[in-house]
Order: structure tokens, then sequence, then C-alpha cells
């Protein structure tokens, strides 16, 4: 069966807050909600913060590319925090949390901040799936010596992973309401109630409805485009081979695989091995 893509307005109606648009906008226009949360993840009494950043790209230098955060707050004692929300399963979390560590580091010695004194920073990955695999609801990552596990580095970083899928074995109750509300469960407490109204919000915002659906159209054709240039290239390479090795059973093979990964269209496939395209179109049909 052939499935049909979302069109940016369908995506917008079905965005949750486990949405990197919607969870940027939420957090960046309402800070105590910002505070509250950070509170709740990490356990943590919090005075007061700046507004929130969301989506705030820090560099190195004038001539780094940067990287740009999820929301990025401080807090009234300079304590430094990055909540990313993260949906696709990655094996380069704990690199990139390494990554922006140090780039919050530079932060706040660009602002005036001896390294001596630098304060704690955090960095918060709320995931959908389990990111190391153990199986726990959280990691939580701080420096040790390797001699003595109770000896801490006390260097003031902190990288927490959370696993919102096992928010039934979350510490707290508040916790386990708020990844229950993240994974699409109702919400459950008075802090998610507010949460999911937050969320009407913006969904009703027709600025940030455009604004979406005009990022996703940029992404669309930026995609179609690459697409089109790695079909072309993986098409050249593979013409290559089968100039080398004319076998039929092979130039099938090379057109089923080029159907499967969506490599060009029958028409370009069959232009590539030489297959008619009336074949091409039976491996299609087989292939559904």
């Amino acid at each position: 069966m052939q499935r049909h893509e979302l069109t940016p307005a369908q995506k917008w109606e079905r965005l949750t807050l486990a949405d990197n648009f919607i969870f940027c906008k939420v957090l960046e226009d309402n800070p105590e909600v910002c505070k509250h949360l950070i509170e709740i993840l990490l356990n943590l009494k919090i005075d007061r913060i700046e507004k929130p950043a969301a989506e705030k790209s820090l560099k190195t230098d004038f001539i780094s590319h940067g990287i740009r955060f999820d929301v990025y707050v401080k807090d009234g004692n300079g304590r430094s925090f990055d909540i990313e929300i993260q949906t696709t399963h990655s094996t380069s979390l704990a690199k990139r949390a390494r990554y922006y560590q140090g780039l919050m580091d530079v932060d706040n010695v660009q602002h005036g901040t001896g390294y001596d004194v630098l304060n704690e920073s955090y960095v918060v990955f709320l995931c959908m799936g389990d990111a190391f695999g153990k199986g726990f609801p959280v990691y939580t990552f701080r420096y040790r010596a390797d001699e003595d596990n109770d000896f801490l580095m006390d260097d003031g970083t902190v990288n927490v992973f959370f696993n919102a899928k096992k928010y039934d074995t979350m510490k707290s109750e508040e916790l386990r309401a708020f990844f229950k509300y993240l994974c699409g469960k109702e919400p459950s407490s008075g802090f998610t109630d507010r949460l999911s109204a937050l969320v009407e919000r913006v969904k009703t915002n027709a600025q940030w409805r455009h604004r979406f659906m005009t990022w996703e159209q940029e992404m669309a054709i930026q995609s179609n485009e690459k697409a089109k240039e790695l079909a072309k290239e993986l098409a050249q390479d593979m013409a290559q081979e089968i100039a080398q090795d004319m076998t039929n059973q092979k130039v099938i093979e090379t057109a089923q695989k080029m159907l499967k990964e969506k490599i060009g269209t029958p028409e370009q496939i069959s232009i590539v091995t030489s297959i008619p395209l009336e074949k091409i179109l039976e491996l299609k049909k087989k292939m559904q």
C-alpha cells in the first residue's frame, strides 16, 4: 500500500510537546514553566531564571559553525541549563553532551567569567527511547575517579539522559506525569494540564503555524534536491557496475535494490539498468 506524505498543515495539527518546534516555543514563551520543568527534571530549587532562549546558537569563534541548543537558560546563581528534546535514536548523544558542555563553558568565559569560578552546567536530553540500552529511566553522569568511584572530580558538569518510555518507573510523581504526557498520554497533573493548554495556545497561533509550514516546505525542497543529487550519484555508480557485469540476475537485483531504497523513479531506473519500463513496474508491483 502506498504511503501518503502528510502536508505541512496536517503535520501541524498532529504536533505535540514532544516535537521540537512546539517544545521550544512553549518553554521560551513561559519562563515559569521552564523553571518548574528544570526543577522537576533535576530535583533542584531555582529562585529565578533568565528568559529561556529557544534554539540558541553558540559559536566558539568567528569562523566556527556553532551549534543550536533547543532551550538554553541560566538561573540567578549563574548555573547553565541546556534542555534537548530527542525524538529519534542517536548513537552520538554522549559526544554531543560533551560538545555542548564545552560550548556552554566558552559562552560563560566570553561573558567575563574566569574558568576558576565557572558555575554548574547541566545538559539534559529528553529522549523518547533508551539512549544507552540499559533499561534505566534516567542516566546521570558526573566525572569520577577510576580509582575511587565515590570521589567526584567536582568540575560542576552534569549530563542527564531521560528515557521517556520508562515514565512509570520514574522516581517522583511529577516526573511520571510529565513523561507520560510527553509520550502522548492524557495530562494527569496540574503541571501537565498547563502544558497541554500552552501547546494548544501555540497551535492556534497563526504566526507560528505559518512559520512552521514555511519551514516544512523549505525542508521538503532541500530534502528533495539532496535526494535527486544522491540518486544521480548512485545511479552513475550502479551504471558503471552494470557495465562490468551485465548478467540478467545482477541487473534485476540492482533494479530491486533501487526500488526498495526509492533511488530514482521507475523511468530513471529503467534507463540506468536498461530494463524495459514495463518490467520495472512489474518488479515494483511485486515488492509492494
